[in-house]
């Protein structure tokens, strides 16, 4: 997954949430639709050429959905169930 691809195609889903007005935390089933939204327009444009292609939507769409909706990289674990705690000593 390329992270800029990601960063891009999550600032289209941010702006859609604000034009709609949409709570990303209580309405997860419209973000989910928004991102599937969001990536096939992004397929429509690479089968252009205009952007380069999403190798994994699966990875991209989590991406993407964990930093609106979720902890960002810190979504991961909390989704993990083998996870019991999670210590932050400082920013990294």
């Amino acid at each position: 997954m390329s992270a800029d691809v990601a960063a891009r195609i999550e600032s289209q889903v941010r702006d859609q949430i604000r034009e709609r007005g949409v709570d990303p935390l209580r309405e997860a089933a419209l973000v989910r639709a928004l991102v599937d939204e969001a990536l096939e327009a992004w397929d429509e444009r690479a089968l252009i050429g205009a952007v380069t292609a999403v190798v994994d939507r699966v990875a991209t769409a989590k991406c993407v959905i964990d930093n609106v909706s979720g902890l960002g990289p810190l979504q991961q674990y909390m989704d993990d169930p083998e996870i019991e705690e999670i210590w932050i000593n400082e920013p990294g």
